[in-house]
C-alpha cells in the first residue's frame, strides 16, 4: 500500500471514525423510519430495512443480483476502505492493547438500526456453544433491542414476539415448522406490546421474531447466524437451505429454547431497567441502557446532550445518532453530527466532548463484552 495512502489510514486510526450509511438487504421489508430520521426527502420501506454500525462483520445473504461483494462491512465517509481494514492495519489505537490480548483484531460487538414494515420471521440464534459446534463460529448471537421509534401499520400496533409460552413441544412445533403452519408458530410465543424507550434483552436460543412498526438499534455479538422457521416472508420465497443455514431441521431445532415462559416471566427475564450514570443536568445526561451485568457480551449508553457533555473513554464504543444535531470534539480536532449519522470512537481517542448545536442531540452507543481477568 502507498506511503501517502497508509498516512491518511493512520490518521484516521487516531480520531473519531464516521461511517457511510451502511444499508443491508434482507429478507424482509422496513427502514422508513430510519430514512426519516436521516431527512429523506421520500422515506419509503424497502428490502433494505437495517443498516449495520461499525460493522466488521459480512450479511450471510444468498447470492442475488447487485450483490455488493463486502455486503454488511462499514465502509469509512469519504474513503472506500473498510473498517474493517482500518482495524486489521492499526489494532491496538482503534481497540487497545487489552481488549486486542483478549479478543484479537475484532470489535466483538456490532450495532444496527433496524425498522420493520411487516412482522420477521419467527427465528432464533445460536449461543457461543452451538456456534462453535454446528458452525465452526467463534461467537453465537445474544442481542439486545433499544426501541426508538414505533408506529402502527394498517391498524397493527407495535409489537414482538418473545420466548416460547409454556408448554410448547419440540415434537408439536417441529410439525408446525414441517406443515408451514405459520399461525400455529406464531401462537406459540408470547407477543408484548413496544413502547419508544424501552430495552429487551435476547439471549442466544431464544425464540423470537420482531413484529410489524419497531425501530430500534439493535446490539448484539457480531454474528449473522439464525434459524428461521418461515420459508416465505412478504414475497420471498427462502429455501430450506437458508432456512436452517445447512443443518436440516433436526440439528436446526435444537437451537430454540423450549423451556417456556409466562409474559410476567419473559419481562422479568428480558426488559431491562435503564439507570443514570450521571445525573440529568443543564448539559445533558447518561444512562446505563446495558450493563456488562446484564450480558457480559456488549453494553450499551444513551447521551442526551443539551449543554457541552465532556467523556473520558476508557475503552472504544460505536455511536448512532438518534435525534437533534451536535458536535463531537477531542484535542486534535472536531465532527459535525446529525440524525442517523453512525460513527467510532476508538481507544487512542480518550478526552472527548459533545455539544448541541441543534435540538436536544441524542446518540446510543454500542459498548465492548467484558474483558475477563484470570484468577478473578
Amino acid at each position: 500500500m502507498a506511503s501517502a495512502k497508509m498516512d491518511q489510514l493512520a490518521a484516521l486510526a487516531r480520531a473519531p471514525i464516521a461511517f457511510e450509511y451502511n444499508e443491508v438487504w434482507r429478507v424482509y421489508t422496513g427502514g422508513k423510519l430510519f430514512r426519516e430520521l436521516r431527512g429523506h426527502p421520500d422515506p419509503q420501506d424497502s428490502y433494505y430495512p437495517e443498516d449495520w454500525v461499525a460493522s466488521m462483520t459480512r450479511a450471510e445473504n444468498p447470492p442475488r443480483d447487485g450483490q455488493p461483494s463486502l455486503e454488511g462491512l462499514s465502509i469509512v465517509r469519504g474513503t472506500e476502505a473498510p473498517f474493517s481494514l482500518l482495524v486489521e492495519l492499526f489494532p491496538e489505537e482503534i481497540l487497545g492493547a487489552e481488549h486486542l490480548a483478549a479478543f484479537g483484531p475484532t470489535t466483538q460487538v456490532l450495532a444496527k438500526f433496524l425498522c420493520s414494515a411487516v412482522r420477521l420471521p419467527i427465528q432464533a440464534h445460536p449461543d457461543d456453544a452451538l456456534a462453535q459446534r454446528y458452525f465452526d463460529s467463534p461467537v453465537g448471537k445474544t442481542e439486545a433491542w433499544i426501541i426508538v421509534n414505533t408506529r402502527a401499520i394498517e391498524g397493527v400496533e407495535p409489537y414482538i414476539l418473545l420466548d416460547f409460552h409454556p408448554g410448547v413441544d419440540p415434537g408439536d412445533f417441529r410439525r408446525l415448522v414441517d406443515e408451514q403452519d405459520m399461525e400455529g408458530q406464531v401462537a406459540c410465543l408470547n407477543r408484548i406490546a413496544v413502547q419508544p424507550g424501552e430495552v429487551y434483552l435476547v439471549t442466544g436460543r431464544t425464540p423470537h421474531a420482531i413484529g410489524t412498526g419497531v425501530f430500534m438499534i439493535e446490539v448484539q455479538q457480531p454474528s449473522d447466524l439464525v434459524i428461521q422457521t418461515e420459508r416465505t416472508c412478504v414475497e420471498v420465497e427462502i429455501p430450506d437451505q437458508v432456512c436452517h443455514m445447512g443443518l436440516g431441521w433436526d440439528r436446526a431445532l435444537e437451537v430454540f429454547d423450549y423451556s417456556g415462559r409466562t409474559e410476567e416471566e419473559v419481562l422479568a427475564r428480558a426488559r431491562l431497567q435503564p439507570r443514570e450514570v450521571a445525573p440529568r443536568s443543564e448539559i445533558g445526561a447518561v444512562e446505563q441502557l446495558i450493563s456488562r451485568e446484564d450480558t457480559p457480551f456488549f453494553a450499551s449508553r444513551r447521551l442526551t446532550v443539551t449543554g457541552e457533555l465532556e467523556l473520558v473513554n476508557e475503552r472504544f464504543y460505536a455511536g448512532a445518532v438518534v435525534g437533534g444535531r451536535g458536535r463531537l470534539t477531542w484535542p486534535r480536532g472536531m465532527m459535525d453530527l446529525r440524525a442517523g449519522d453512525t460513527f467510532f470512537v476508538p481507544k487512542s481517542v480518550r478526552e472527548h466532548a459533545y455539544r448541541a448545536t441543534g435540538g436536544e442531540l441524542q446518540i446510543i452507543t454500542a459498548d465492548p463484552p467484558a474483558i475477563m481477568k484470570s484468577g478473578g
